[in-house]
């Protein structure tokens, strides 16, 4: 079988294109309207504690409910009923966005649309967990991410060309682009019903959905799960303080036109697809743990860009920058939630590991707009937002290596430096030959 036809295969014969599929239509829905909606905060009027709050809010409705949407995905033994259902909620919900005329009724309509549509996203990551391989999870996480990637960046392009060109309103500027992914949105939902999915019950009761006492025996039970959570909770909080900000920068120091902010999207997006095969084989080559390591480091450029930046131009380095680090980062993080975590509770503990980085989120970003908010009062709006993006890219060099603690729970059958050599030296790798 060719590469190309293993990853259309899941572990037990399943056809993925559906997920192939699901993922290039939902991307290139969302990909018109996510990239810009921290943007759209900042035309309707928010300031950074309210930019704050709004990053907090994005970053905690979705996990509120998520804890007991995956363990009922453990109960039912089923991910495809609550992936379309949630799916559907989430994408009918673009459309009050059309009508919103604050920052505060914008941070509302988001915040809903995040806790009714936060089902799929625990069944999602525990679907593609039964139906792929650990061998093979780094290829194929790699090679839907990619699919999703482009579809995403091809709207995110279009979306930020057509703004431009529309005379009126911010609210008349963002109404096709959300009418677009409200059908995609939609559609690609009701893909998802040509999956094949094997059914796979826990035998918790009906009332242990809601258990706590439950849960917090499943999580305790799992050391290296334990350790993993940690660690993603102490870097994701200094990581989410300078996310508010980045907007501001954006927008109100650099000036910054619709089309250019899509341009910094499309740049890493480009990177990241580039790369993204070569960093799936990587993760299944040599491991996730080193990969971890190196990708969280590599966060402190970021927010050290968007101090320094005097033209967008120093924008698009920063984004070629994040674009390699997730091109390989994002696939080990994600499988390696999928390695530390069994079948029969991957919807509950994914669920519990996405709730408490949503937690840290919503404080960091809270921590980070108000900290701007006080800041910027202080010393101005230049100084006073690098002042807080020394303060996180600090936090990222000391939090980032908390990830060394970390433990492979599988043996890898090369080291990153032999695949390195192999990569400068051009010598062919083994992982090519399928």
């Amino acid at each position: 079988m060719s590469q190309s036809q293993a990853e259309n295969k899941s572990e037990n014969g399943a056809d993925l294109r559906p997920l192939y599929v699901r993922s290039v239509v939902n991307s290139f829905g969302s990909g018109t309207v996510n990239p810009f909606l921290s943007a759209y905060a900042v035309k309707l009027g928010a300031s950074a504690s309210e930019m704050g709050v709004f990053q907090s809010v994005s970053n905690m409705a979705p996990n509120l409910m998520q804890i007991p949407w995956g363990r009922l995905s453990d109960k039912l033994g089923k991910r495809v009923p609550l992936i379309v259902l949630g799916s559907v909620i989430a994408s009918v919900l673009w459309i009050p966005l059309m009508f919103v005329a604050s920052a505060n009724q914008l941070i509302a309509v988001i915040g809903v649309q995040a806790v009714l549509g936060s089902m799929a996203a625990p069944a999602w990551t525990a679907l593609m967990g039964d139906l792929v391989h650990p061998s093979n999870r780094g290829r194929i996480t790699a090679s839907i991410n990619r699919s999703a990637a482009i579809g995403s960046l091809l709207a995110t392009l279009a979306a930020g060309y057509f703004m431009i060109l529309v005379q009126g309103t911010v609210q008349q500027m963002f109404f096709i682009p959300l009418l677009v992914a409200a059908l995609l949105g939609v559609l690609s939902s009701f893909v998802m019903l040509f999956v094949k999915e094997k059914t796979n019950r826990n035998n918790m009761s009906a009332g242990s959905i809601f258990s706590l006492r439950d849960l917090a025996r499943n999580v305790q039970g799992n050391s290296n799960f334990m350790r993993f959570c940690v660690a993603s909770c102490i870097f994701g909080l200094f990581m989410s303080m300078s996310w508010p900000l980045f907007s501001l920068t954006t927008v109100d120091v650099l000036n910054a036109s619709m089309l250019e902010i899509a341009l910094i999207g499309v740049v890493q997006g480009a990177v990241t697809i580039a790369l993204q095969p070569f960093g799936g084989r990587l993760v299944d080559r040599v491991g996730r743990r080193q990969l971890m390591i190196i990708y969280r480091l590599g966060l402190v450029l970021v927010p050290v860009f968007y101090a320094l930046a005097t033209s967008v131009s120093h924008l698009y380095i920063a984004s070629v920058i994040f674009g390699v680090l997730v091109a390989f980062g994002d696939i080990a993080i994600f499988a390696y939630l999928l390695d530390v975590t069994k079948e029969e509770l991957r919807g509950t503990l994914s669920a519990f590991f996405n709730l408490v980085t949503g937690i840290v989120y919503f404080a960091g970003s809270l921590i980070g707009g108000y900290l701007g908010n006080y800041s910027i009062g202080v010393f101005g709006l230049v100084l006073g937002l690098q002042i807080v993006y020394a303060i996180s890219a600090i936090g990222r060099i000391i939090s980032g290596l908390t990830f060394v603690a970390l433990k492979e729970p599988y043996t890898y059958p090369s080291t990153l430096r032999k695949e390195l050599w192999r990569v400068m030296l051009k010598i062919p790798s083994i992982w090519e030959r399928g």
